[in-house]
């Protein structure tokens, strides 16, 4: 346990603040923090932000919380951490923020666990057919026999990215035996083979007959998988995006989906709300999500909590699990 309390400047408002603060994340700020509470029922704009952050050594952020730009950091002299209770970090901090010896923390592979278990969720409804059946049973067709399901076990599955998320899905693919494919420039064949994988090439993986896709939005994998990629997905495969629509050639994808040939499962698009023109929408061949791969209860209240812990590890000496280190801040999204 710290003997220091620190003076943590809680961000998010009371409303958001239930949506991502388990109460056993309240407790903890109680006991071990000297906690300053949002109580003025918003978000902080900056202006508000820059009058109170002089006096912060934590600031635990979340969705709607303001940037924390170079100026704000110049006010923030006791500053040590910065815990983000939401997906990616990239946006609401500088880089030059690990220049000052400020720590960063990011709930992001919190959410990990819900995408995953969404990945799992929906390649099993697409191989088993579920949404088709569900829609036969209710208009009276009792047994359609225009298709019939697929079995994951022992499939060879394709991961473009061994982000977080990826790592997530993988744990949960180990009862079903499959063979792991991995594509990602920054993964070493050694750890390929801790994760119980092969380490490939872009083009192995997309002709696998299960291909998920985990890449962040990065300079280098904007359009990365091409029509030329796509049109290596093998017949009657399953391919899904839980990540950035911008990872993949939106044109090309409904291209090839219209011939019928794969299935695919889609939570991300290049626009959003999917608009009513989209093509994606009269295709029976693909499940269609709302961008809701990481909601979950769970997952949410679960992100100001995993932050805090990891910040308490930090000022106790204990090795962390969220902090972002600055050598991997150019390959997070």
């Amino acid at each position: 346990m710290a003997t220091k309390r620190y003076t943590a400047l809680v961000l998010p408002p009371d409303d958001r603040l239930a949506d991502v603060c388990s109460p056993r994340c309240r407790k903890m700020l109680l006991e071990q923090f000297d906690a300053k509470w949002n109580t003025t029922g918003s978000d902080y704009d900056r202006d508000a932000l820059s009058g109170m952050i002089h006096d912060a050594e934590v600031v635990l952020t979340s969705w709607g919380s303001p940037n924390i730009d170079e100026s704000l950091l110049d006010r923030a002299t006791k500053l040590k951490f910065v815990g983000h209770a939401a997906g990616t970090v990239k946006r609401l901090v500088p880089g030059s923020i690990f220049d000052r010896g400020i720590r960063v923390f990011s709930a992001a592979p919190r959410i990990a666990q819900s995408v995953a278990e969404y990945c799992l969720a929906v390649l099993l409804a697409s191989m088993r057919r579920l949404t088709e059946f569900d829609s036969s049973v209710r208009r009276g067709d009792w047994k359609n026999t225009t298709g019939v399901g697929v079995e994951l076990s022992g499939k060879s599955v394709g991961i473009v990215s061994a982000s977080s998320t990826a790592r997530g899905f993988i744990e949960l693919l180990r009862p079903f035996k499959v063979q792991l494919l991995i594509y990602d420039p920054f993964l070493s064949e050694e750890e390929a083979r801790r994760l119980g994988a092969t380490k490939a090439s872009l083009e192995q993986v997309m002709g696998c007959p299960v291909i998920s896709v985990h890449a962040p939005t990065l300079p280098e994998t904007e359009g990365m998988i091409t029509k030329e990629h796509l049109r290596m997905i093998p017949d009657g495969a399953f391919l899904i995006n839980s990540s950035r629509a911008s990872v993949i050639d939106e044109a090309a994808l409904i291209t090839e989906l219209k011939t019928g040939r794969f299935r695919a499962a889609l939570d991300v698009y290049t626009k959003e709300p999917l608009p009513a023109s989209s093509p994606l929408l009269s295709l029976e061949n693909v499940l269609l999500t709302p961008h809701i791969a990481g909601h979950a209860v769970e997952g949410h209240q679960g992100l100001m909590e995993a932050v805090v812990s990891d910040i308490l590890a930090a000022i106790e000496g204990r090795p962390t699990r969220y902090e972002v280190k600055k050598d991997v801040w150019q390959r997070i999204a």
